[in-house]
C-alpha cells in the first residue's frame, strides 16, 4: 500500500491501483476537510487519465469512509472509486446498519404521517363543504319561515279588524234589539255567540302557530351562531 500526507491529514492509506474497481459512485456528504482533486497522488480514472475527486461516503456501511472518485459530471462519469480508508470493523458496521434503518423507518413514518394528513385534510374539507351546504339551506328554511311569519301576522291582523267590525255590529244589533221582541232579540244573540265563538278559535289557532314559528326560529338562529 501507497502512503500519502494530504490537506493536513497523515498517512493516508491509497488502495493500490490494481485493486480498483469500476463501480457506481456512492453517495458522498460534503467535508471541508477533505475535498477537491487528488493532485498529491496520482490516481487518475483509468478512463480519463485525470485526477479523481475526493470524496466521503455517506450511505451504509461505508458512511465516514473516504474515496476517489470520477471527477467528470454525471453522464460522463465513467464510474472510477478507489477507497481511501480501510472497511469498518464488524462492530461499526452493524451500528451504521442501524442507524440507516433508524433513518428509513423515520422517512416511512413520514410518509405514513403525510398520508394520513392528508386523508384527514381531505376529510375535514368535505365536512366543511357540507357544512356550508347545510348553512345555506338553513338559511333558506329561515327566510321561509320569516316570510311565513309575516303572512300569519298580516291573516292575525285581518282577524283583529274583523273581531273590531264584529264588536260594531254587536253594538249596532244590541241596540236594535232593544225595540224588538224577546225571541228575535234571543236568536240575535245566539247568531253572535256562534260567530264570535269562530273567531276566537280561529284567533287562538293563529296564535298557537305564531307561538310554534317563533320556537323554530329561536332553534335555527341557535343553530347559526353556534
Amino acid at each position: 500500500m501507497q502512503s500519502s500526507s494530504t490537506d493536513g491529514l497523515s498517512e493516508v492509506l491509497i488502495w493500490p491501483l490494481s485493486l480498483c474497481e469500476l463501480l457506481q459512485v456512492p453517495f458522498s456528504i460534503e467535508d471541508p476537510d477533505y475535498k477537491g482533486l487528488e493532485l498529491d497522488v496520482m490516481s487518475p480514472c483509468e478512463k480519463h487519465g485525470m485526477a479523481s475527486e475526493r470524496l466521503v461516503a455517506f450511505e451504509g456501511t461505508d458512511t465516514g469512509r473516504r474515496f476517489l472518485a470520477c471527477a467528470q459530471p454525471e453522464g460522463s462519469n465513467c464510474g472510477f472509486v478507489e477507497w481511501v480508508d480501510h472497511q469498518w470493523p464488524p462492530t461499526m458496521q452493524n451500528a451504521l446498519l442501524k442507524l440507516w434503518a433508524m433513518v428509513e423507518d423515520a422517512k416511512s413514518a413520514r410518509v405514513n404521517d403525510n398520508l394520513e394528513s392528508s386523508f384527514t385534510i381531505h376529510h375535514l374539507t368535505e365536512e366543511k363543504n357540507n357544512l356550508e351546504a347545510n348553512y345555506d339551506k338553513l338559511v333558506q328554511d329561515v327566510h321561509q319561515l320569516m316570510s311565513f311569519q309575516e303572512d300569519r301576522v298580516v291573516d292575525f291582523r285581518h282577524l283583529q279588524s274583523a273581531i273590531t267590525y264584529q264588536h260594531e255590529c254587536r253594538s249596532e244589533l244590541v241596540a236594535d234589539m232593544n225595540g224588538k221582541d224577546g225571541k228575535e232579540r234571543c236568536r240575535g244573540k245566539e247568531k253572535h255567540g256562534e260567530e264570535k265563538g269562530k273567531l276566537e278559535l280561529q284567533i287562538a289557532g293563529l296564535i298557537k302557530a305564531e307561538e310554534k314559528l317563533k320556537e323554530k326560529i329561536k332553534g335555527i338562529q341557535a343553530i347559526l351562531e353556534k
